[in-house]
């Protein structure tokens, strides 16, 4: 497969997973994101594991309203892609914009492509 063919599946797969935090649907998160999956927060540093990332969506404490990303880098390797770029999110209530940096690592996993990490650094609004 093409590089440009596997940046566009792992585009498609970022882009359920974006879908999947603004639904708080941790069944499809479940899916999309690795055994060992860790998220770390923009806001604070905080490196979240798989379960407590995913129960935050079932239990309601993590409430994302829009989660938008461009300016998107994709580098392809063997069997893994990085994917870098700028985040728009609106979260909570009250809602509170917060404007990231970000790197994720997706990886071939049983045929899918999966999430490792996802990591951000906030940067202050304008």
């Amino acid at each position: 497969m093409a590089n440009e063919d596997i940046a566009r599946d792992v585009r498609a797969a970022v882009q359920r997973w974006l879908d999947g935090t603004v639904a708080a649907d941790a069944d499809l998160l479940n899916g999309l994101v690795t055994a060992d999956y860790t998220f770390t927060h923009a806001s604070n540093g905080h490196v979240d594991t798989r379960e407590e990332w995913l129960e935050s969506f079932r239990n309601g404490s993590r409430r994302y309203h829009q989660w938008v990303i461009s300016d998107e880098s994709y580098r392809v390797y063997p069997g893994v892609v990085t994917v870098q770029g700028t985040g728009h999110q609106e979260m909570g209530d009250p809602v509170r914009k917060l404007e990231t940096h970000f790197l994720c690592v997706w990886v071939s996993d049983a045929g899918a492509w999966k999430c490792s990490t996802w990591q951000a650094t906030q940067y202050p609004l304008a």
